[in-house]
Formats: C-alpha cells, sequence, structure tokens
C-alpha cells in the first residue's frame, strides 16, 4: 500500500500539537508571567533591563539525519541545524546572536563529527551567530553504528518596541513569500518513504536557507510596516495561523513549485496533505500593512526570490491557494 499521508509515515502533527499544550501545563511556574507574548511561539521572550530582551528556541533536523547518513554528507545538516533555530528567532523579530549544538551519536567518528560542525559554523557565519558551545554524547546502547541526532539552542536579542507578537497582522494585508531551497528539514519522514531513486532523495540534502540577513535589514528599513513573519516549518502552511488564529489568507499567486514538490504530488499525495506537511516552495512569509511592493523588492535584492503571494483575509482559519479551498487551521 502507497503511503500518503504524513500520519501514515509514523509522524502525527496534530498529537504533538495536543503534546505541546500538556506541556504547557505541566511546565508552567509563578515566573512565567514574565515572559512576553511572541508570536506563534517560535520563540521565548524574557525581558532583562529595560526594553531589551532575550529570545530562545531549539530544534533539530529530524529524520533528515537519516539521510546525511546514507549518502555520507553532512555538512549540510549542520546548516540545517543552524536554520532551524536562527529562521526561528526572526520571526519575533530578534536578532540572532549564540548558538549551541547538542550531537549524539552511537560511536564518535572524528570526520563525521567535522563536517557536522563545519556546518554549523556556516549556518551560523549565515545567520550572524557565534557557536559559543555544545555536548558530544556517545551512546552505544541508544544508536545503531554511524547514527547520531542533532539539536541546537539559540540566543537573540530585541526590544519590546521591535517585538512581533502577531496581534498586528490583520485582514488587508499583503502577504510577501520567500522562496524555499527545496523541503528544507521538515516532512522527511513521509518524503522518504515515497521518493525512491538516488537522485531524488540526494535533492532532499539541499540545505535549509537562512533568512537571517535579509529580513533583519527589511524589519530595520521598514520596522512600522511588517506585522509578522511565519517560519514555514512541521506543520507545513498551517504556520501561517501561527501569527493570528483569529484571520484567514487568500494566497493567489504562490510561489513556483519546485521539482522536488512536483514529485512529492506526482506519487499520489493529495494537495491539501502536501500544503499541511511541506514549505511547497515557502520558506518563510511575511505580512505587511503597507509598502509590499517596496519591501518585496528589498528583500529580493538579497539573492532569494520574494514576492506579493496575497492577502490577509477576516475568514478566521480559512485558507485559499490559488483558489482551491484548504482545510490547514491546526485548531
Amino acid at each position: 500500500m502507497t503511503i500518503q499521508s504524513y500520519e501514515a509515515a509514523g509522524v502525527s502533527v496534530e498529537q504533538g500539537d495536543r503534546f505541546v499544550e500538556r506541556l504547557k501545563g505541566i511546565s508552567r511556574r509563578e515566573g512565567h508571567q514574565k515572559l512576553l507574548p511572541a508570536a506563534g511561539g517560535y520563540a521565548a521572550v524574557y525581558p532583562i533591563a529595560g526594553e531589551r530582551c532575550v529570545a530562545l528556541t531549539t530544534d533539530g533536523v529530524g529524520t533528515k539525519v537519516l539521510l546525511a547518513h546514507r549518502y555520507q554528507m553532512h555538512r549540510n545538516v549542520g546548516i540545517d541545524l543552524v536554520a532551524m533555530c536562527a529562521n526561528d528567532l526572526i520571526c519575533v523579530g530578534a536578532q540572532p546572536t549564540l548558538f549551541l549544538d547538542y550531537y549524539a551519536t552511537g560511536k564518535l567518528d572524528i570526520e563525521t563529527g567535522a563536517q557536522l560542525i563545519e556546518g554549523i559554523v556556516e549556518g551560523c557565519d549565515q545567520a550572524e551567530m557565534l557557536l559559543v558551545g555544545g555536548e558530544t554524547a556517545e551512546m552505544p546502547d541508544v544508536y545503531q553504528a554511524g547514527h547520531y541526532d542533532l539539536a541546537g539552542f539559540a540566543v537573540g536579542e530585541v526590544t519590546t518596541d521591535r517585538l512581533l507578537t502577531g496581534q498586528n497582522v490583520l485582514p488587508g494585508q499583503t502577504v510577501i513569500g520567500l522562496a524555499s531551497s527545496g523541503i528544507h528539514s521538515n516532512g522527511l519522514s513521509l518524503a522518504r518513504k515515497i521518493l525512491t531513486t538516488d537522485d531524488a532523495l540526494m535533492r532532499l540534502l539541499e540545505p535549509t536557507r537562512i533568512y537571517v540577513k535579509p529580513v533583519m535589514a527589511a524589519l530595520k528599513a521598514f520596522p512600522t510596516q511588517i506585522t509578522g513573519i511565519a517560519h514555514i516549518t512541521g506543520g507545513g502552511w498551517r504556520n501561517l495561523f501561527r501569527l493570528n488564529p483569529a484571520v484567514g489568507f487568500h494566497i493567489s499567486q504562490p510561489l513556483p513549485l519546485l521539482p522536488v514538490f512536483e514529485d512529492i504530488l506526482s506519487k499520489g499525495i493529495a494537495a491539501e496533505e502536501a500544503y499541511k506537511t511541506f514549505n511547497m516552495g515557502l520558506g518563510m512569509a511575511i505580512t505587511v500593512s503597507a509598502d509590499a511592493e517596496r519591501i518585496a523588492e528589498f528583500l529580493g535584492k538579497s539573492g532569494f526570490t520574494a514576492q506579493i503571494i496575497g492577502k490577509v483575509s477576516a475568514e478566521s482559519g480559512m485558507m485559499t491557494i490559488a483558489g482551491q479551498a484548504f482545510t490547514l487551521n491546526p485548531s
């Protein structure tokens, strides 16, 4: 039987959402009231002095590590690790500053580890971060020979007047899309099962784009016009609703589908399932209240493809993509 959904591949996004909600209840303590509201839960924001705040986030690269092991291409997933964290920080308006990594393996291989660190350093350079520490753990009874897992931890800085909370994402605003480089680091558990050729699978190792420099430059140049930023990661285009669940989105001019997503759709994956699982060419979405064309042009000068893709609507939880309605809202 052909696997045609992320859940059938072994990953339940809905179960993950429920787990996160339970974790919030378990971990809640009196000091949590000091945390400031920040859009989409991409990062926790904690005030430290006056208007200055620290933003913190953590992430990994998922089952992309299995492809790195299969093809002995480890450097790119090091870049991915930084990208997944740094791109989340900028969604709350924070400038990424510091990074730490956790590398766990069954048996330490110096060449593999060196490739990973080279990739992490490259990612940190792209994100204007410093790699300041980490942890390497050998656990032979946990990981098979040659296998490993990664986690990244990132810190950023933001002031309260630049903090993006999502409350200013309103109907009528324009959505600008920044193109992805490929599948990035989400949906790999499904993609690995439906793409079978080496050429197709190796294409999945294209590293996640790091949007820090162009987006932070745009936030500086257009501080009042940019109202929200969504990193399109786990859950696909449902991430747009993390900005403000009270609105909807009409995406009339989506970015072109990359060959990897055309391959996935050709395997019988329904379009709605694809948009709930993959970025489908949209690496990051930015909502703006004014100057949309100027901002899109500004972002495009960074070398990344940027274009106006649609509008924020008043239809709470509803999304249309090129005229087709989708049920993507996680609620």
